[in-house]
């Protein structure tokens, strides 16, 4: 009987701490592709890796950006608790690196902008706001020179 009274309590402190590990402050929103036919490429994961497109805030004759998740339906992907791709127009005499492939969420934008200038990294551009998805994002690199976007979802 101890080592069962014994077990439940190792049991419930596992699951406790497996349930605090996989809420950081910061996860990873998402990862950037660089198409110059973003519609293909789109497409292309789309059909090679069962995704959906879920959000497409910019939608002009020069400029997409479409935001897939996996998922055989809009509907399913939405729901999905995966990180999305965001599939993101690249124009053609652009070089590769034009826009940060990283982005993170955070859940505090200025205290995140102050650490990465506290710890060598710089802001590259300040942050704006999208009602469209409902959050404010900022361009930064790290102390190597990698872009990051960071966004901090609602406010």
């Amino acid at each position: 009987m101890r080592f069962v009274k014994w077990l439940l309590v190792a049991v419930s402190l596992g699951v406790a701490t497996i349930a605090l590990a996989q809420e950081p402050g910061t996860q990873v929103w998402g990862v950037r592709v660089l198409a110059t036919d973003a519609e293909a490429i789109a497409t292309f994961y789309a059909k090679t890796f069962g995704m959906s497109e879920v959000g497409r805030p910019v939608n002009s004759a020069t400029t997409k950006e479409l935001i897939l998740n996996f998922g055989q339906t809009a509907e399913v992907a939405r729901k999905a608790t995966t990180p999305p791709i965001v599939i993101y127009t690249r124009p053609a005499g652009s070089p590769a690196g034009a826009m940060p492939s990283l982005i993170l969420r955070v859940p505090d934008l200025d205290k995140a902008l102050e650490a990465v200038k506290a710890n060598g990294g710089t802001l590259l551009r300040a942050p704006n706001r999208n009602a469209v998805m409902n959050l404010t994002y900022a361009m930064v690199k790290d102390p190597d020179g990698n872009q990051i976007e960071l966004i901090m979802q609602g406010k």
